[in-house]
């Protein structure tokens, strides 16, 4: 097991549960924009899903480097950026959210791809 990608799965997942039990008890009665919880629900969502994606990779120590990478960078700027947009008003942190979501997807491809190319572990 890759301890860094496992810690890291774990403090994100954490994070998670915290993003989201704020978000259900604070921003569902602030008078915010009415958008707020639903974006900050969507943040919350795909933080989760590249969470357990990261926990999943940390059982192939020499493997899938580039997309646990690509991941935990995805999951800061993605939801990071949402979280960040929802809580402090200031649109322009919505202008590094493409590049999160561009690195969740690319984290995605790059488990494809070396599911598809990597040679197989010698059989013990």
């Amino acid at each position: 097991m890759n301890r860094f990608r496992a810690f890291s799965a774990g403090l994100l997942g954490f994070l998670g549960i915290a993003a989201a039990t704020y978000g259900a008890h604070r921003l569902s009665l602030s008078p915010g924009s009415p958008h707020a919880l639903d974006t900050w629900k969507t943040a919350v969502l795909y933080q989760f899903v590249h969470v357990l994606a990261l926990l999943s990779l940390s059982r192939h120590p020499k493997a899938f480097a580039v997309s646990s990478v690509c991941f935990l960078l995805g999951i800061v700027l993605f939801s990071g950026s949402l979280y960040a947009w929802v809580l402090t008003g200031n649109a322009g942190w919505t202008r590094v959210t493409p590049f999160g979501g561009s690195l969740l997807g690319i984290g995605w491809l790059a488990v494809g791809l070396e599911a598809l190319f990597r040679k197989p572990a010698p059989a013990s």
